[in-house]
């Protein structure tokens, strides 16, 4: 089962075009410093803005790399259910997962978000991570879609972004035995923790693994007191990290470290002055770098 932090990576560019280089060098930091896995090609990677040769690019790059020491999570961020099945067949051998969201924009009813998955799973031998974003989808996957999608042996997992913890809790609580559940709001993940999550899928990670990986090893070990230290030190960074369009503040931050170009894809652009300053303040605090 999936368990720890797991980085939702970025996708470095450099005049207009994949850094594969910066690529290399970030992953290897995160592997370093002790991610569980990475999820590429994802919300956090800019997925949209990628072409479908790009994509498998990254991904080839990542599996290379990473070598079997962490999990590798394949973000599938498309509306179409054939085009999703085109992409993970032409991943499949890079991915140990896939992160599959709800399809957005055409306003799918529950019936159809449940045919969507249930196509993907019945044609990849390869675990799915149900992706439940409310924020950027416009609806929940709905509970009784979930109990049918649970009965679905390669489905697995649930990286949850909904504000509502009864999911943990009322909900989740009752299909526990096999399922994974992934906080997908790192200023979510300390509660979601105390509710039963099992880890989070995080953009702070990126950029502050060490104290996050930390501050989730001292909840595994009861260590209350390191626990709530820890998260007060992550909490205001969590808030910086989204004071402007993700992934900009993380893109700025890393740039910061050296490890990439401050470059992100139309409509994003770089972060503001003025939170360039709040984060190279609080980064230089707390020690980041």
């Amino acid at each position: 089962m999936l368990n720890g932090y797991i980085a939702a990576v970025v996708t470095p560019f450099k005049n207009g075009k994949l850094d594969l280089t910066s690529f290399e060098k970030y992953i290897n930091r995160l592997i370093t410093q002790g991610i569980s896995g990475i999820a590429v090609c994802a919300s956090t990677g800019e997925s949209l803005a990628l072409s479908f040769q790009e994509k498998i690019e990254l991904l080839r790059v990542a599996y290379d790399l990473v070598d079997g020491k962490i999990k590798i999570i394949c973000g599938v961020i498309d509306p179409i259910t054939n085009s999703c099945l085109e992409f993970m067949k032409k991943t499949e051998k890079f991915a140990d997962y896939f992160l599959c969201v709800s399809p957005f924009y055409i306003k799918a009813s529950s019936d159809q978000i449940f045919h969507h998955f249930k196509i993907l799973a019945e044609n990849t031998d390869k675990e799915i991570i149900l992706y439940n974003n409310p924020g950027r989808v416009g609806q929940e996957i709905d509970f009784g879609t979930l109990e049918r999608l649970y009965r679905l042996p390669n489905i697995t997992a649930v990286k949850e972004c909904s504000a509502n913890f009864s999911r943990y809790t009322r909900k989740y609580a009752r299909i526990k035995e096999r399922f994974s559940f992934l906080a997908g709001n790192d200023e979510m993940v300390c509660a979601a923790l105390a509710m039963g999550a099992d880890g989070a899928i995080s953009v702070s990670a990126n950029v502050a693994a060490d104290l996050c990986i930390k501050m989730y090893k001292a909840f595994q070990q009861k260590d209350l007191e390191r626990f709530g230290i820890l998260r007060d030190v992550l909490a205001p960074l969590h808030e910086l990290m989204f004071a402007e369009p993700s992934p900009a503040p993380t893109k700025y931050l890393l740039s910061k470290f050296g490890l990439m170009q401050n470059e992100l894809r139309a409509p994003l652009a770089p972060i503001s002055k003025t939170l360039a300053e709040r984060i190279d303040a609080y980064a230089g605090k707390i020690g980041l770098g």
